[in-house]
């Protein structure tokens, strides 16, 4: 799993309580500074976890992963910039992209 402080952990943590559980009932073999160390761990066959799809794609499609029927909620992203810059073009562009 990912190290206190992220975000994936975060959203682990949160569906566990919501499951009146926490990660003290679960096996945890490693922590990990990085979404990729995790999905690598997993891929040479050292556990389970959860990783958000976009992570977890390349090796689900190369038959590296196999998915279980578990589901997070969705999480919120921030952008943020610094307060006297205005955001370029391109972070403009990817802004308008990503909103809802």
């Amino acid at each position: 799993m990912r190290e206190p402080g992220s975000g994936t952990r975060s959203a682990l943590e949160q569906a566990l309580l919501a499951q009146r559980m926490t990660l003290n009932q679960l096996h945890v073999a490693l922590e990990l500074p990085s979404n990729e160390a995790v999905r690598a761990a997993v891929e040479a066959g050292m556990g389970a976890t959860l990783i958000s799809a976009s992570v977890a794609a390349p090796s689900l499609e190369a038959g590296l992963l196999q998915l279980v029927g578990y589901t997070l909620p969705d999480r919120a992203f921030y952008a943020v910039r610094h307060a006297e810059r205005q955001g370029s073009r391109a972070a403009r562009a990817l802004l308008a992209v990503l909103s809802p």
